[in-house]
């Protein structure tokens, strides 16, 4: 009877010259391929969205508890009237809003430590720290109240600010469903993710009719086909949509 030439491997023995050639490229494809996704997989993350992180810096500014959601406001050279300040929506470096050691100082001038992601317009902080500053004296008046802009029909989802302006991608739609509701119950901003007429993203802050947060009310309507009729106001550079939760209207 003839003897089988198939290579066999033995532990104990050497491995044979078949096997030995084979095994060698297999890894040597296996090491190609990884490189090829390493390269390629976060490339195509861009198609779930443009926002991206800068890097970890210091920010300077009054830092307020609203309206709707912590931010801080950050004087702009040479900005005068409502382009003075920009603001800048914050969080925790975790799945919550800022700390205590850092809400404590809202009122304050302050400095902050963490890390920025950007949106389009949207800016978020990542920040656990807190530094009280001496307000500058060359600071323009702050403004006390919102800009109204009109009452308005929109179709959008309910996202949270944190993951939306990159943090997580994608950071909006059913797959980003779980992580947005934790998101928005641990006190990150709660954003309407709409268009306006000429089809340019907009993500509006969503504050009730006496102008405080939502979070704990929307909660059954994150990451949904919604409409939301209410008035729509601009402080400084942030957005603001002024409605009862209760009366947002699902689209399914």
């Amino acid at each position: 009877m003839p003897q089988s030439k198939t290579p066999f491997f033995v532990h104990y023995l050497p491995l044979p010259p078949g096997l030995r050639a084979f095994v060698i490229w297999l890894v040597f494809g296996l090491s190609v391929l990884t490189l090829i996704l390493s390269i390629v997989v976060p490339a195509l993350q861009d198609q779930f969205g443009p926002g991206w992180r800068q890097p970890t810096r210091e920010i300077s500014g009054l830092l307020l508890d609203g309206p709707g959601a912590p931010q801080l406001l950050i004087p702009r050279p040479e900005g005068s009237g409502e382009s003075a300040y920009s603001r800048v929506l914050l969080a925790s470096t975790v799945k919550l809003a800022p700390p205590a050691s850092v809400l404590d100082k809202s009122g304050e001038w302050v400095k902050l430590r963490g890390a920025l992601f950007s949106n389009g317009s949207l800016t978020v902080m990542n920040t656990n720290r807190a530094t009280v500053l001496d307000a500058p004296l060359s600071a323009q008046p702050v403004p006390s109240e919102a800009t109204p802009l009109g009452t308005f029909t929109l179709k959008g989802e309910i996202i949270d600010a944190k993951c939306f302006s990159g943090v997580m991608k994608p950071g909006a739609g059913k797959t980003h469903l779980g992580c947005a509701v934790r998101c928005i119950s641990g006190g990150v901003p709660a954003l309407f993710h709409t268009r306006n007429a000429q089809g340019q993203e907009l993500d509006l802050l969503l504050l009730d009719e006496q102008g405080d947060a939502v979070n704990d009310r929307v909660l059954d309507r994150v990451a949904l086909p919604l409409e939301i009729r209410g008035e729509v106001l601009k402080l400084n550079d942030l957005l603001l949509l002024r409605a009862d939760p209760s009366t947002y209207r699902s689209l399914l």
